[in-house]
């Protein structure tokens, strides 16, 4: 076996074009023309160059009166909207290191250092021009665009020539964003979420008709801090780090009724409210479905960390699976009820910018249907600082067991803001692990990032958790985790911790008969055959068909995130596999049939197709 990059290069937040080279900003400095048209240095942090022979350079290299007016199409924006930014420099020559920043201010009244850019774009070293930013996310600031060019090459000076007016959001900062519901332990509810800036009366509105929301409930609200966090990153605040996320809000809708139509609204009424949205509650335990079947969306890895702040949507991958399952939300022959999301979530990884993000993409399909969410490990994976601050409770820095390949690689988040931004049916751990029936399905959710060895505390509850499963109400029963406990791509450290997973949960599988098994994590899709210790055991039915006689593992990790480019293990449990972007969807037609299908992005194709037909009284 070898080791091959995952997922193509590989590179988080690509900075080799960055003008101070990282996010820190610790490899340049910043100037501004006084009133004198000399340059007066405003950073400090490289104090340590900081003398008069420097002071000359700069002052003989820089154009003595480089400036540069700049304009916005916009000053007034709505959420995705694009602004173009229009420059014309007056004095001095165009270089190849010029470049405007794209500046997100909380607070107009306070200057923002130029350090803290969070976007940027090069001009190309032309003298004027016209650059498009966007689709602008609202993140409860304005915005604002500042010209630089280079002064000094080494270290790096840059000279703001330029800034634009203010660029602000219609509905300000109190503009309910990211709104998406989920469902309760109890199926007569909906849990519904959202982010806004800090409001006086936090409420959701609903009822059955959209002219007549005449229910009400309460919002609390909740929100983290950079020291709410473990380590670095995550825990520096900066531009592209940790920037105030806002309040988390989250209120529940009690006494609905299942498989109806509601309709409902966020916000404060003293400030902004969104639009009406509307939803779908899902089929009461047990019940059948009725004139077409009941289908989930199933991925994982849907986030990408390569978004910019004010860069386009992801298309071909994250956006486009998002439009794809909007598009079949709106086919009325449709009937899905759930999305299923095991894992690897916004890939933040300790940039608070990329919530916002995902937040944004997400809402089109999270506000009409549950939006169920399991932790991966870049949500949840660290080194140091776990004691008193993970909120899942681990002892120490969480589970790293010497077979497997567990850093961190949540970037120093250990789930803080994935817990926060995300509540789950409070019958296990928070987001940590937890189930929920939907119709004829249970659906169980754990962590292959914490202790699932026998005797662990996720270990007890699964087993009771499996164990209390009436078959008879609810015959599918699916296990959902992040790592697979199949995948063939050659992969070495990954392959080890599935062989880890299967030594200790594989038994439960069987013992209890759980007919599918769906993950992430490699960013592939990948279908075995009904599979028990690598043997795949089935028995033939009329017309190509089989009934399956142990569990089927579907893993679905192509949602957004690059898209893996290995090789793959010679085994014999693989049915299909695609190294494409795509989703998975489930139908659920009776209590013996279930079809599996996988969405392929780029050309809006169905590449896999699968039935997993059971009696659910299987033994291996």
């Amino acid at each position: 076996m070898h080791e091959v990059l995952r997922g193509g290069a590989w590179h988080y937040h690509d900075t080799f074009d960055d003008p101070c080279g990282n996010p820190e900003r610790t490899q340049c400095m910043f100037a501004v023309l006084d009133a004198l048209n000399t340059y007066d240095r405003l950073e400090d942090e490289l104090a340590s160059v900081r003398n008069t022979v420097y002071d000359a350079e700069v002052r003989q290299l820089a154009p003595p009166a480089a400036v540069v007016s700049m304009s916005v199409s916009k000053n007034v924006v709505i959420q995705y909207d694009k602004v173009a930014v229009t420059y014309q420099m007056h004095a001095g020559a165009p270089t190849s290191k010029d470049w405007i920043g794209v500046f997100c201010v909380d607070d107009e009244k306070v200057e923002l250092p130029d350090s803290e850019y969070i976007d940027w774009k090069w001009t190309g070293g032309k003298a004027s021009g016209t650059l498009e930013f966007g689709q602008l996310v609202n993140m409860r600031c304005s915005w604002q665009f500042r010209f630089f060019t280079q002064v000094h090459e080494n270290p790096a000076t840059y000279l703001r020539a330029g800034k634009s007016n203010w660029v602000q959001f219609e509905k300000g900062h109190s503009e309910p964003l990211h709104v998406r519901i989920a469902m309760t332990t109890d199926s007569s509810e909906m849990r519904v979420m959202w982010v806004s800036s800090a409001v006086k009366e936090p409420t959701v509105w609903y009822g059955r008709s959209p002219s007549m929301l005449s229910r009400t409930a309460r919002a609390t609200a909740t929100t983290y801090g950079a020291g709410d966090m473990c380590h670095a990153p995550a825990t520096t605040t900066a531009a592209q780090y940790f920037r105030d996320p806002g309040m988390i809000y989250t209120a529940v809708m009690a006494g609905l009724e299942p498989e109806q139509t509601y309709y409902y609204k966020v916000g404060d009424p003293t400030s902004e409210i969104s639009p009406v949205f509307m939803m779908k509650t899902p089929p009461a335990p047990g019940a059948q479905p009725k004139s077409s079947p009941m289908s989930f969306f199933m991925y994982g890895d849907l986030g990408d960390w390569n978004i910019k702040a004010t860069g386009p949507k992801p298309e071909d991958r994250t956006a486009t699976t998002i439009e794809l399952m909007r598009d079949e939300m709106d086919d009325p022959k449709s009937n899905y009820v759930a999305i299923m999301h095991d894992g690897d979530i916004s890939y933040a990884m300790g940039r608070t910018y990329l919530w916002d993000q995902f937040g944004a993409l997400v809402q089109p399909v999270a506000t009409e249907i549950p939006y169920m969410v399991g932790i991966g490990n870049h949500e949840y994976c660290h080194t140091s600082g776990g004691e008193g601050k993970d909120p899942s409770g681990a002892p120490g820095n969480g589970f790293h067991p010497s077979e497997g390949n567990y850093g961190d690689e949540s970037q120093g988040e250990c789930g803080v803001p994935f817990n926060k931004r995300f509540i789950m049916p409070a019958n296990g751990n928070k987001v940590f692990w937890w189930s929920v029936e939907y119709g004829l399905t249970h659906h169980t959710q754990i962590s292959s990032e914490h202790d699932y060895t026998p005797g662990s505390p996720m270990y007890t509850w699964l087993v009771n958790d499996l164990k209390s499963v009436d078959r008879k109400k609810t015959p599918w029963l699916f296990l959902h985790l992040h790592r697979p406990m199949y995948c063939s791509e050659d992969y070495a450290g990954d392959y080890k911790v599935s062989l880890l997973i299967r030594k200790h949960i594989e038994p439960l599988l069987a013992e209890y008969k759980v007919d599918a098994v769906f993950a992430g994590h490699y960013h592939a899709f990948e279908r075995t055959c009904p599979v028990y210790r690598e043997k795949c055991l089935s028995e033939k039915l009329p017309g190509g068909l089989e009934k399956a006689k142990a569990p089927v593992h579907i893993m679905v990790g192509s949602g957004g995130a690059d898209i893996d480019n290995a090789g793959y293990y010679n085994v014999t449990w693989q049915r299909a596999a695609q190294m494409e972007y795509g989703y998975g969807r489930l139908h659920v037609h009776n209590a013996t049939h279930t079809q599996f299908e996988f969405m392929r992005n780029k050309d809006r194709k169905i590449v896999d197709t699968a039935w997993i037909i059971s009696d659910h009284e299987w033994v291996v």
